[in-house]
Order: structure tokens, then C-alpha cells, then sequence
């Protein structure tokens, strides 16, 4: 049963590997450029592990107490097994201040900085924990109330505070796109977002060069209009 899923999984990782080269050259964009992080969210540790064997190595949990469950599982395996099984956690879901502590130092990437007071609460924490916190601000182009983050309007502030505070490392935006019965419909809020990361890169430095948006729906768009990192769950892992 073990052999047949990690079959189903190199064979759904390939694929989506295959169309992320296709369209990045579509694009007149190296396939390199484009990374692939698998959102486990729902999905064992068992699951996870299959899908590093097939090839994949980043990872995104929208939840901070299933990340910690999995980390604990993950801990408990042997010093071979983890030397087998190289992988680098991202959060991409809402990130509560009060649940910080439990993730510094523990992620490649957080990728949902939408408020200053959160980006001051992980600066704080990551000066106690004497890491440097890699953060993506995230940006609502689409001026959706449901969705959390910065407005255009106010990114320029963020960033400025945010480089005031240290152990922190501003990488780039991310954004969400709404849910369109025709996911070409996203692609005009993928474009702001790249727009919105050369006009500030200048301010915000050269590291400042990540866009983490796509999902299984429209992630086609986001790679034309320049993403970097698309957040793919069902599209590799099946409906469950």
C-alpha cells in the first residue's frame, strides 16, 4: 500500500514538475525560479514522507498546532530516518500572535506577515530565540474583507517598519487571489503583486524578490505574471 501511494505521488509530483517547467518557459522564465511547496495541511507525516522520497522537499502547514504535531513526530524518528528525509517547513495559513513562539526557528518561511503588530511579535521573539525570522508580507490586491493583509496603500509603511526591526528578513510578498469561476480572472491581481514587488524592491532590498502565490486553481496565471513559489495540497496529495 506504502509502495502504490509513493508511486501516486512521484507520479503527481512529476507531473505538476513537467507543467511548472512548460509554462515558466511559456513565460519566457527559467522552470528553476519557480518552487514547489506542497501544502500538507490535513495530511499525515506518513504522507509527507512519502512525498519527500518522490522528490518534494518544501512544505506548507496552515495550522500552527497540526505543524507542531508533525514536528513532534517527525523528532521522534531515528537520526538515519531524518538524514533520509531532508525537509524544510513553511507556514502559509493565519498566524496568531500568541502562537509565534511555537514556530520561530522551527520554518524556512512565514509566509503570511499581514499586520504590523504580528511583524513586530515575531521580530520580538526571534531576537529572544537569537534567530533570524525570514518573512513574506502578505498583501490583499484584491481588497477582499475576508481576507487578511496589508492593503496596497499601506505596504509602504510596512516595510518600513518592518526594516526597522531586527532578526527579521523581509523576502517578498504573498497574496491570495478570490476563488473565480474562471481562474484567468486572478491573473490581473497576480500582475499588481509583481508591480508591487518591483516598486518596492529598491526600499526593501535585494533579498526582497520572492512572490509566493498560485494555488491548484489558477497557479497557471501566477507563474505567467512572475510567482515564485506556488502553494499546491489536493493537486499532489489527492481529495483524501
Amino acid at each position: 500500500m506504502l509502495n502504490k501511494r509513493k508511486n501516486q505521488l512521484l507520479i503527481n509530483i512529476g507531473e505538476l514538475r513537467k507543467e511548472i517547467d512548460q509554462l515558466s518557459l511559456a513565460a519566457d522564465r527559467d522552470p528553476q525560479d519557480v518552487s514547489l511547496i506542497c501544502v500538507s495541511k490535513g495530511y499525515s507525516l506518513e504522507d509527507i514522507l512519502l512525498a519527500n522520497e518522490a522528490g518534494a522537499t518544501e512544505f506548507g502547514e496552515n495550522r500552527v498546532q497540526e505543524l507542531q504535531k508533525k514536528l513532534a513526530e517527525y523528532n521522534k524518528l531515528s537520526d538515519e530516518q531524518k538524514n533520509q528525509h531532508q525537509i524544510n517547513w513553511h507556514f502559509i495559513g493565519t498566524l496568531q500572535r500568541n502562537k509565534v513562539k511555537d514556530i520561530i526557528g522551527k520554518v524556512k518561511l512565514i509566509h503570511s506577515a499581514h499586520s504590523t503588530k504580528l511583524i513586530e511579535q515575531i521580530s520580538r521573539v526571534s531576537l529572544r530565540f537569537n534567530v533570524v525570522s525570514e518573512i513574506l508580507l502578505q498583501v490583499n490586491v484584491s481588497g477582499e474583507l475576508s481576507k487578511q493583509g496589508f492593503n496596497t496603500d499601506e505596504l509602504e509603511t510596512a516595510i518600513c517598519s518592518a526594516l526597522k526591526l531586527p532578526n527579521l528578513c523581509l523576502r517578498g510578498l504573498m497574496t491570495m487571489a478570490p476563488y473565480f469561476n474562471n481562474p484567468a480572472d486572478a491573473e490581473p491581481i497576480f500582475a499588481r503583486t509583481k508591480e508591487l514587488l518591483a516598486q518596492y524592491q529598491p526600499l526593501a532590498g535585494p533579498y526582497f524578490d520572492q512572490l509566493s502565490m498560485g494555488m491548484s486553481n489558477d497557479y497557471p496565471y501566477a507563474i505567467a505574471q512572475g510567482a515564485t513559489i506556488i502553494r499546491i495540497g489536493t493537486k499532489i496529495f489527492g481529495s483524501g
